[in-house]
């Protein structure tokens, strides 16, 4: 069956995770997808562990499916070669420091003059304007940089960043819906256009209620480990079999249930209540409220705490690891862990397209065997079938060291 994006060509100049990451759902989407890798090394990521006989599980894990040509961007006739491809393609995405496809000569105003159609996609840590755009980025910077990490962490204690590279995945989904606005837009006018996601900007949009109660109160919200003043029991609760559970019961009505089913009914008499006054005494007797609820379910396992609050319809969770989410039955059968087979790195699970159409299965499907791309599988490949170019003129390319790929291994240090 047709996916949303069949027909649509994305030339990919990224590199590592964030951009790749939206080039990735491009593609699971029906988009196809052709990276742009650096001669000699190609995209970062590739060099980045876990690795299986020096295949990366990594660069696998982002790149299955797309296709790569290697291409010198710094001479000019890699500069040429980029500027024909462009006019075959409809999107074109990248990652580097903003300002850097200009001063290759390669920037939007440049491609714009061959392809007017073109959406010129850029993600980076800081935008093109402002007074840290010049700066390099990665997620802990973006993290630390647009108030996330000041945040997260224990009460009094070191800002931490989350684990996974949350900045990289927020800023990659929301180049993702620039794009696909973007060809909704062109679907209309016919014009093609630039957009910017940059990383900083990402992480400061979703600081929740932060920016408003700061604005409000004039005081900057500090980090509050898992607890949370909407509510009591609010935590994450060790049980008796060494597992950890989390606790979100907002209001009064989920506070009564509890500590009422927990036989602490002096606690409700004295803490009840929708009113303001309420509320903030709850919230400024978090720790006490939290530590009686504690003491009830070390005593338990996490699967009679859980039966008991699903009972009651209170929000609550075991806090799960890797290891136990591939196995979890829930996403298995939600199709979001995928059994795929690698030539090299044999039979693993990949994490799906959460995006789910009714009508038709998108993403990855169990069994399914989608290969990553050598550095510069391709070259010959979209050289021949987009821009016409015969045998003789790919191999003076290679020669030369325009295009890079295994036949030229040792022509460019």
């Amino acid at each position: 069956m047709t996916k949303p994006l069949d027909g649509i060509k994305v030339l990919d100049l990224s590199w590592v995770f964030s951009a790749p990451f939206a080039t990735l759902m491009l593609q699971d989407l029906g988009a196809e997808v052709v990276k742009i890798e650096r001669p000699g090394a190609g995209d970062r990521s590739r060099s980045i562990p876990p690795f299986k006989e020096g295949v990366s599980g990594y660069f696998y894990m982002l790149n299955r499916g797309k296709k790569s040509i290697s291409l010198n961007m710094k001479s000019e006739e890699g500069k040429q070669l980029f500027l024909n491809l462009a006019q075959e393609f409809d999107v074109i995405v990248e990652n580097f420091v903003a300002g850097t496809m200009d001063k290759l000569g390669i920037g939007y105003e440049e491609v714009k003059k061959v392809n007017p159609k073109i959406i010129f996609a850029s993600l980076n840590g800081f935008g093109s304007g402002g007074p840290y755009s010049h700066l390099p980025c990665i997620d802990g910077i973006a993290q630390a940089m647009g108030g996330l990490m000041s945040q997260n962490g224990l009460e009094g204690g070191k800002p931490l960043k989350t684990g996974p590279a949350v900045a990289d995945s927020v800023s990659g989904v929301y180049l993702t819906v620039g794009i696909l606005s973007a060809i909704i837009e062109r679907n209309k006018t016919g014009k093609g256009t630039r957009i910017e996601v940059s990383m900083m900007d990402s992480v400061f949009s979703v600081l929740e209620e932060s920016v408003i109660r700061t604005s409000m109160t004039g005081e900057s919200l500090s980090a509050r480990g898992n607890k949370d003043p909407l509510g009591a029991p609010w935590e994450a609760f060790k049980t008796n079999d060494d597992k950890w559970v989390i606790v979100c019961a907002s209001g009064n009505d989920r506070f009564t249930k509890v500590y009422q089913g927990i036989g602490r009914e002096d606690i409700v008499r004295e803490f009840e209540g929708d009113d303001i006054p309420s509320l903030e005494k709850r919230a400024a007797n978090l720790d006490y409220l939290n530590q009686i609820f504690e003491d009830w379910a070390k005593t338990r396992s996490a699967d009679q705490v859980l039966r008991f609050l699903s009972d009651l319809h209170i929000p609550a969770g075991e806090v799960k690891n890797t290891k136990d989410l591939i196995q979890d039955p829930h996403l298995k059968g939600r199709n979001m862990v995928v059994d795929v087979q690698h030539p090299v790195l044999g039979d693993v699970k990949l994490p799906n397209l959460p995006i789910k159409f009714f009508d038709r299965n998108i993403g990855l499907q169990n069994g399914d065997t989608p290969i990553e791309p050598q550095l510069g599988e391709h070259n010959k490949e979209v050289l021949q079938s987009v821009l016409g170019i015969d045998e003789n003129e790919i191999n003076r390319l290679r020669e030369l060291g325009v295009i890079f790929d295994s036949h030229n291994m040792n022509a460019i240090h």
